[in-house]
């Protein structure tokens, strides 16, 4: 729908003159900006936000790892709590410590494709090559350190450009966002973040939360958002895939 959109402003630039050329520019690239500017945004194709259940239960969601300090942190935390979760991983911190990644599907969880390189400036604006190396080099990493291929493929700061959708399904990838987040990629309290996370979760939510550099507050983060679930009655689990939308 949207290339046919594309396409058709495309048209209405070469045939037509003035302001209604100038009309048919703007449509054509609010048809090209939109779609891949707005995070998670489904015009492009797919993207996983929930899934269908009846139960208290989420898909937590950990972006950003493996990391040789927080990962072996988060793990202990998750399963102090039989908590289970999917690691979007980057696949050039894979390469450097693939055993991590073995201990994650050790211990019951997902690891999932997150780029090779995290390249988020401007993956927005990225060619197809390119969109192509990132991929298909971070669903080689995971495939050589864990022996198990990725499902699922999340793009940098959750944004799909037109490249996107033809390469993960190339490699068999569903394309994930998330329904739910606290903004843990700024600066803010974690009682803030877990408070955000909490207002907005619901049966068959997706959240996002991330690692890096052994955070005491990416940790901190985690362990109140862990407590917050079993208070309220939820469990993080890994969804039949069939059952995410």
């Amino acid at each position: 729908m949207v290339l046919a959109g594309r396409l058709a402003a495309v048209l209405g630039v070469l045939a037509m003159r003035g302001r209604a050329r100038a009309i048919a520019w703007g449509a054509h690239d609010f048809l090209w900006l939109y779609p891949t500017l707005r995070r998670n945004c489904a015009w492009h194709g797919e993207v996983l936000t929930h899934f269908r259940t009846p139960e208290r239960a989420v898909w937590l969601t950990i972006d950003d790892g493996p990391d040789a300090e927080s990962t072996p942190k988060i793990l202990d935390l998750l399963a102090k709590h039989d908590a289970k979760a999917a690691f979007f991983v980057i696949g050039k911190k894979v390469e450097q410590d693939p055993a991590l990644c073995r201990r994650i599907i050790s211990e019951g969880h997902t690891v999932e494709n997150h780029t090779y390189s995290h390249p988020a400036g401007w993956w927005w604006a990225m060619p197809r090559p390119l969109v192509q190396r990132e991929i298909e080099r971070g669903y080689l990493a995971i495939l050589s350190a864990t022996g198990q291929a990725p499902r699922f493929f999340r793009s940098p700061v959750g944004m799909n450009n037109s490249s996107v959708h033809p390469v993960a399904a190339w490699l068999g990838l569903r394309v994930a966002g998330w329904s739910v987040e606290g903004c843990d990629g700024c600066p803010a309290a974690p009682t803030s973040i877990v408070a955000r996370i909490v207002r907005a979760i619901h049966p068959g939510a997706i959240v996002l939360i991330h690692e890096s550099g052994g955070s005491r507050h990416r940790l901190l983060t985690l362990a109140r958002l862990l407590d917050k679930l079993d208070e309220t009655g939820y469990r993080s689990l890994l969804p039949p895939e069939h059952l995410l939308r």
